[in-house]
């Protein structure tokens, strides 16, 4: 799967730094530093790290920060800008069990086929009473099947309901979902993965955007213990 993403690995370099992909960008580290709170030189997985677009606002949280993620070229991408990364499946890491004190999940749910064994990982490498904290597109007003007008109004067509890879849709725009397909993730499907997983749900938000309706959901699951 990791050759989806290197293909476009470049292009999504830019993306997040102009346009609507900076706007979105911008408003999930927002989103992620709410959530996630100082780290006080801890260590935090940034998973699916891509080219490390999210990492400088970890480390202005003062985490240290430890990326993965399945695409070689990303991986490249993110070292030479100074991150310490590893080509590595989200259900499959090569950390040791208890190693990290949280892991931040950023713009990444709609790209994994499962998301269980997922969330079972994080919380294999999770310290007790580490921290998850996933910041993602809206299952509700963010998925692929949902149609926003000029005014932010949303219409969501049939298929919210259906946990698939879309690979071509209409509704899917001229972004990274039309170059690499995307996971339709409903709301039920991303909590119970990560309950599932024996972490416990803290808290839940939005993003702070100026539409009316919000484009991004942000969650913070621990590992119990600690």
């Amino acid at each position: 799967m990791g050759q989806r993403y290197d293909e476009f690995a470049q292009w999504y370099a830019g993306y997040v730094t102009r346009g609507v992909g900076q706007t979105v960008a911008r408003a999930a580290d927002r989103l992620l530093d709410r959530l996630l709170g100082p780290g006080d030189g801890r260590l935090c997985l940034d998973l699916g790290c891509g080219g490390g677009a999210h990492v400088p606002a970890l480390t202005g949280l003062g985490w240290r920060v430890i990326g993965a993620d399945i695409s070689a070229r990303q991986v490249e991408l993110a070292r030479r800008a100074g991150v310490t990364a590893v080509v590595a499946s989200a259900d499959d890491l090569p950390l040791d069990d208890r190693s990290v004190d949280a892991v931040a999940t950023i713009m990444t749910t709609t790209d994994f086929d499962a998301l269980p064994p997922v969330f079972a990982e994080v919380h294999r490498v999770l310290r007790p009473g580490g921290r998850l904290v996933v910041v993602a597109g809206h299952p509700c007003f963010g998925g692929a099947f949902v149609e926003r007008d000029d005014h932010g109004a949303c219409t969501v067509h049939p298929g919210y309901r259906r946990h698939e890879r879309v690979e071509a849709h209409p509704l899917l725009g001229d972004g990274i979902r039309s170059r690499v397909g995307v996971v339709n993730v409903p709301l039920p499907a991303l909590l119970n993965a990560v309950i599932g997983a024996g972490l416990v749900l803290r808290e839940t938000a939005e993003d702070d955007g100026d539409e009316p309706v919000p484009s991004l959901l942000g969650l913070v699951a621990s590992r119990p213990g600690g």
